[in-house]
């Protein structure tokens, strides 16, 4: 079954509060830096704070759903037309329409707002071009950057904004979450899911839709045994036919390094895994799938032979 992330927000009652009592009260600062980890409701979070802004009428609600509201720009990376895959960056270009746009008078007389997603892809053009833009802002100009990354921003820009950090959901909030979004699921595998998901919402619901049990099978076994031959290709076959598979099982794999890696440290464990590795072997086999995995994403390479070469990487004796 296929789980989609409805339009709630979820969680960030406090900060959600706080903008309001800003909002109403005409307090609002220029340019806000909205960051927190992957999946904790960070662009929902906006949408529903600019809503308070811009209203949410039902015509109103259309045209922003729609990216046509006369007052509300997103920026985000585009399609390379020439090579028919998303860049790997936000260029100066689309930064330069930010300028342009907020220098128009609003259509309702109120603010022009901004959204710029994945802020921490803008190239060193791109952050240059926006810094002029913070460092005199047009009046009621509101900016918003949403990203994961707040430490790949220059200082100069982090200077500039004021920063609010969403933190990881409950347990509890999770679980009402998921029980609305995917009711005919059992307790224990809602656990489960809340368990590896780790405070994040798009994380659980990525989770349920790729059969998450398996593929953390995959991932513990990724310690365990080699993947050679026919069984390599199988467990490639299944990752990717699974919905997001790819990212998932990344995703998976990265909380397994991040836990035995600690765990050794911890426990001054000088070696683990099969083929048995020291602490700073896994790491540097961890930093190079980090790469290729990086390098898949961004530049829409074969996700088939970057599987493959992690479970050969890994089953080098």
């Amino acid at each position: 079954m296929t789980v989609k992330l409805d339009d709630s927000l979820w969680g960030h009652e406090r900060e959600y509060d706080c903008f309001k009592q800003a909002i109403f009260q005409n307090k609002l600062h220029h340019a806000w830096l909205i960051c927190g980890e992957v999946g904790v409701g960070k662009k929902t979070f906006v949408n529903h704070v600019i809503r308070l802004i811009l209203g949410s009428s039902e015509n109103v609600l259309a045209k922003i759903k729609a990216g046509s509201h006369p007052d509300l720009l997103t920026v985000s990376r585009r399609i390379d037309e020439k090579k028919n895959r998303l860049r790997s960056e936000i260029l100066m270009d689309d930064i330069k329409a930010v300028g342009t746009f907020l220098r128009l008078t609003s259509a309702n007389g109120g603010w022009r707002i901004v959204i710029i997603e994945e802020a921490d892809l803008m190239n060193q053009n791109a952050a240059n071009s926006l810094l002029k833009i913070l460092e005199e802002p047009p009046d009621a100009a509101l900016i918003f950057l949403i990203t994961a990354h707040p430490n790949r921003l220059l200082p100069t820009i982090l200077s500039r904004c004021r920063k609010l950090m969403l933190h990881p959901l409950s347990n509890t909030v999770l679980l009402e979450a998921l029980i609305k979004l995917a009711p005919e699921y059992s307790e224990a595998e809602y656990q489960k899911i809340i368990t590896l998901s780790q405070g994040s919402i798009g994380k659980a619901l990525s989770l349920l839709n790729s059969d998450a049990s398996n593929l953390q099978n995959i991932v513990d076994a990724f310690f365990e045994k080699p993947f050679k031959g026919s069984e390599l290709n199988e467990k490639v076959k299944y990752i990717l036919q699974k919905e997001d598979g790819f990212s998932v099982f990344f995703s998976l794999l990265t909380d397994k390094f991040n836990m035995l890696i600690s765990e050794a440290i911890k426990s001054r464990q000088e070696r683990f895994g099969n083929p048995s590795r020291t602490v700073m072997e896994w790491i540097d086999i961890w930093q190079k799938i980090l790469k290729w995995h990086k390098d898949t994403e961004s530049f829409n390479l074969d996700k088939r032979q970057t599987l493959i070469s992690d479970f050969e990487l890994v089953s080098e004796l």
